[in-house]
């Protein structure tokens, strides 16, 4: 399915046949998070993804494959070269132009009420640490509880219970959250030696387990003026998306990584394949703006195809 041009754009029902009727996994790359939520929410992908996770399918990806599922996400989708064609822009730009940007907070999809923050022990190339400027914005919006994962680790989430699984043995997760008496945040980290997920709660409750509060509505901590996860909550089926679908006995299942190597990590596939219910389930690939290519595709995948997954491509980024 091409949804890039006019001309080729499938229809709702297309794409419903595809995402919602035959994926068991959907598996989103890297790359610019807000232009794809944007474009997701044009094409009216994000409305079909919504209802996949609601049936049971699993979502999952790395970098902005992970933080797409989360209410907000910190996200570096404002850096000069974080586009499809990045070589031309640093071929355009002096190495001072290059690093002069920001993070900023956008809203996604909403299925786990936090904002993620993936790459969390990672610097980017404006100087900044994940994890510092994300507590910065926390000090702004003090309601925020953040999830940062670490390269190579991932955050799973089964219905309202979570764990995390470290694709090295050594990565993992943090829940950060801020004292409400003295406006200093705290951090925990997850630990990996769990065997069976909690309940969400009690893990946010691990770093301030006095005073962790849960997420204010999502227009009072979104740091931008786009909203995505409001229409989509509102407008595609009734509950939230962390809600159980009573209907169908079915949980929203997530495997966010924080970086895209996660999706080739085989104890991060192997919970992937786990949460599937298949041995070689059926996976629809989802590309970003900056990495709807073909390179990105055969990296995101290599593993689920090397095992036999049959697997179908979904581009969903405008012609160069």
């Amino acid at each position: 399915l091409e949804v890039s041009e006019e001309d080729t754009m499938p229809t709702m029902e297309e794409m419903r046949e595809l995402v919602v009727d035959w994926a068991e996994v959907i598996l989103c790359s890297g790359g610019n998070t807000l232009h794809a939520l944007l474009r997701w929410k044009e094409v009216g992908l994000d409305l079909l993804m919504k209802e996949a996770g609601m049936k049971g399918t699993v979502l999952c990806g790395g970098s902005a494959g992970a933080g797409c599922w989360f209410s907000s996400l910190h996200t570096d989708s404002l850096r000069p070269d974080n586009t499809k064609n990045k070589e031309h822009v640093k071929s355009e730009l002096s190495k001072k132009e290059l690093s002069d940007w920001d993070y900023t907070q956008i809203s996604a999809l909403g299925f786990i009420d936090a904002m993620c923050v993936p790459h969390y022990n990672a610097t980017g190339t404006n100087g900044e640490t994940r994890a510092d400027d994300a507590e910065k914005m926390m000090q702004e919006n003090p309601s925020t509880q953040v999830i940062g994962v670490d390269n190579n680790a991932a955050f799973v989430m089964e219905g309202n219970n979570a764990m995390v699984v470290s694709g090295d043995g050594k990565a993992t997760c943090h829940i950060v959250v801020t004292d409400e008496s003295t406006g200093e945040t705290m951090s925990a980290p997850m630990l990996t030696s769990w065997k069976e997920p909690i309940p969400l709660n009690e893990i946010l409750d691990l770093a301030a387990p006095a005073t962790a509060a849960h997420l204010e509505d999502l227009s009072e901590h979104v740091g931008t003026e786009f909203g995505i996860a409001d229409d989509i909550v509102h407008e595609s089926s009734p509950g939230y998306p962390n809600e159980k679908d009573d209907s169908s006995g079915a949980v929203p299942k997530i495997v966010a990584a924080g970086n895209e190597k996660g999706m080739q990590l085989q104890p991060i596939v192997d919970k992937i394949i786990e949460l599937s219910g298949s041995a070689l389930p059926k996976i629809v690939h989802i590309g970003t703006a900056s990495f709807d290519r073909t390179d990105k595709f055969l990296q995101n995948t290599e593993t689920f195809r090397e095992m036999g997954c049959e697997i179908r491509r979904l581009e969903v980024s405008e012609e160069d």
